[in-house]
């Protein structure tokens, strides 16, 4: 699993020693300024692929490189290190299910959580996915902190939940 931290600063790196190669090309300073502003994954908006396209194109190697990164990292569920988690959420990404919120859920949360548009039901999708022990089930059903329903890995404090009836 790729690390959004590590990879960003290997772009970083190599941006800088294009700029230092081409140093009035304005595309390439924009995008290092883009890139260098991202603090995690739930940053990315397509505006590094996006300027690659509309004005880089693929005349530097690195234009490629920042698409993949954009396009890797912008799928939350590479950014999830539990694998069973890992494996609903691409399932369900695969699905095309909306994703409301990525991020941490609360201010002592210490791990991302991926909120998605839909009611799980807990029993199918822990049977489906044989989840190990380390896999709880979690559910809010207090109107005032957020209605959740779904899944959190007790080694990792990430979760995976959806809506509640």
């Amino acid at each position: 699993m790729k690390n959004f931290k590590t990879e960003k600063d290997k772009l970083l790196f190599e941006l800088d020693s294009e700029i230092k190669r081409n140093p009035d090309n304005e595309i390439l300073k924009s995008l290092n300024r883009n890139l260098n502003s991202y603090q995690s994954v739930s940053d990315l908006n397509g505006v590094l692929s996006r300027t690659v396209f509309d004005s880089l194109d693929f005349e530097f190697k690195i234009g490629g490189k920042l698409i993949e990164f954009e396009n890797y990292f912008s799928d939350f569920s590479n950014s999830i290190r539990s694998t069973e988690l890992r494996g609903l959420a691409k399932k369900l990404i695969k699905q095309n299910t909306p994703v409301m919120f990525y991020g941490k859920a609360w201010s002592e949360n210490t791990a991302d959580w991926i909120y998605f548009d839909k009611v799980f039901d807990l029993k199918k999708i822990r049977n489906k996915f044989a989840f190990g022990k380390n896999i709880i089930e979690h559910q809010n059903l207090d109107n005032r902190l957020g209605l959740e329903s779904g899944f959190i890995d007790k080694t990792t404090n990430e979760g995976i939940m959806g809506k509640v009836k």
